[in-house]
């Protein structure tokens, strides 16, 4: 690759990302030395893994094949392997490679056997974090992929630039359209008394805490904090850092070119309840990312014993405490509770 490729390629560094694409393009200048180490990204569901091999391939155009799938692969001879020419593979979406019951990990060993066999190939792969640590547990995986780059959560300040780089400095205007009621926290009360001795009167004084208050000015935002600070600060802690997350919700909050900080309000608290399936299937739509029905199903069937009345009705139950959002018959976690979903599922022990 000539410099003015290179200095091309650095312009383009998606955000947040430059440590990794080093870390991509190290392994790959180590292949084209003779070393080569396979390479595992890996992130939650919308947090850029495909817009970073993207990039990848925009550096390497004329030598690199890019491979994404986009559903369930369960024929082993549906994976193109070996007939491109080029010698670095990327293959996108891995966790796709296998289903969670009996008899559904033929495809992803026949997969990582025939990745093994390719000395003369580097195979950049990517996946599904929750399906990358239960195949770590099952398979060991982590061994086939010596270099393994996680994609980096934003902070509040990354995440307002991140938001704000396609737009023009002053385009969006940030409006507090919620009038916040100031409260004392501390309120001194007099209590006359009346007194026997001198037949007057004596004053005491109690002091009163305003405890909601006081927790406001602690823990919350302050009456000085900025329209564009309450709005950053919400998308940051609502998506905790995901950039993908955040993007969504920015451009759901977006009346452009003018976002309100009453737009915050929109996100209200989750209380899941679901039975032992459903929470099975609400942790295979996490791990798939992207998962149709009919997926679901041929998943369930043998491990649940569920039929096509019962995911509909379990679909439904998801549907209706929004936590998924179904669309061209595929079914994901609604971005603005992945954290929620990710959460409870780790606390009844179904990702970790």
């Amino acid at each position: 690759m000539d410099s003015s490729n290179e200095q091309d390629s650095v312009k383009r560094l998606i955000f947040g990302m430059d440590e990794q694409i080093a870390a991509i393009q190290k392994a790959i200048s180590d292949f084209e030395d003779g070393q080569r180490v396979n390479i595992a990204i890996l992130a939650l569901p919308y947090a850029g893994k495909s817009e970073l091999v993207d990039e990848i391939v925009k550096m390497h155009p004329h030598e690199v094949t890019k491979v994404t799938f986009s559903s369930i692969i369960d024929n082993k001879d549906h994976i193109p392997l070996l007939g491109d020419p080029n010698k670095i593979m990327i293959f996108d979406n891995c966790h796709y490679l296998y289903m969670r019951k009996i008899g559904g990990f033929d495809v992803i060993e026949e997969f990582l056997n025939v990745m093994l066999s390719s000395d003369e190939r580097l195979y950049i792969t990517t996946w599904n974090i929750h399906s990358w640590n239960y195949l770590h547990r099952v398979l060991d995986i982590g061994r086939y992929f010596p270099v393994q780059v996680h994609i980096p959560l934003l902070n509040s300040a990354d995440m307002k630039e991140f938001l704000l780089s396609t737009y023009d400095e002053g385009e969006i205007q940030f409006v507090n359209d919620i009038h916040v009621k100031e409260e004392k926290i501390f309120q001194v009360t007099k209590i006359p008394i009346a007194q026997q001795i001198t037949h007057g009167k004596v004053n005491l004084y109690s002091l009163h805490i305003n405890y909601v208050a006081l927790r406001t000015l602690l823990f919350n935002r302050t009456p000085s904090e900025t329209a564009e600070s309450i709005i950053f600060n919400e998308i940051t802690k609502i998506s905790r850092g995901n950039p993908g997350v955040a993007k969504k919700i920015w451009n759901k909050w977006l009346e452009y070119p003018t976002i309100k900080t009453s737009s915050t309000k929109n996100i209200v608290p989750t209380d899941i309840e679901l039975d032992s399936t459903g929470r099975f299937v609400l942790y295979i739509i996490l791990s798939m990312g992207y998962i149709k029905k009919e997926e679901l199903k041929n998943i369930l069937y043998l491990s649940c014993n569920a039929d096509d009345m019962m995911i509909s009705r379990l679909l439904f139950e998801m549907l209706s405490q929004k936590l998924i959002l179904e669309k061209d018959e595929y079914y994901s976690i609604l971005p603005e509770k992945l954290h929620v979903v990710v959460k409870y599922l780790e606390n009844i022990r179904l990702v970790w």
